[in-house]
């Protein structure tokens, strides 16, 4: 399955965790079976726009904030299409003076 299907799943899964809901729950919220839930957590499964739409009404919160991917896992467990992912998503959401900042690390790192 494609990177961003793992990314998705995995986004699912932390935010479902943080609401303290089971995927039974989840899967009751959004109107899917709790297999499919898992399955879409696991990255098994290719989640359609639309039920991505349902999911993230049923955590009750916008897209924006679903789609803020800064706080998947270890970073250590992610390959290298997946760290870049998560810093492409950091720069299209932040403004552009953290964006500088970020900038400027980099150069640090890279000199």
């Amino acid at each position: 399955m494609a990177n961003l299907a793992i990314l998705v799943g995995e986004r699912i899964r932390q935010i479902r965790k943080d609401h303290k809901i089971s995927q039974e729950k989840l899967g009751e919220l959004a109107q899917l079976q709790s297999s499919y839930i898992g399955g879409v957590e696991r990255g098994e499964r290719n989640i359609s726009l639309e039920t991505l739409e349902k999911i993230i009404k049923a955590f009750d919160m916008h897209y924006t904030e679903f789609f803020d991917f800064r706080e998947i896992g270890d970073s250590a467990k992610l390959g290298k299409q997946e760290l870049i992912e998560v810093f492409v998503g950091e720069l299209l959401t932040n403004d552009i003076e953290q964006i500088k900042k970020i900038y400027e690390i980099y150069n640090i790192v890279n000199k």
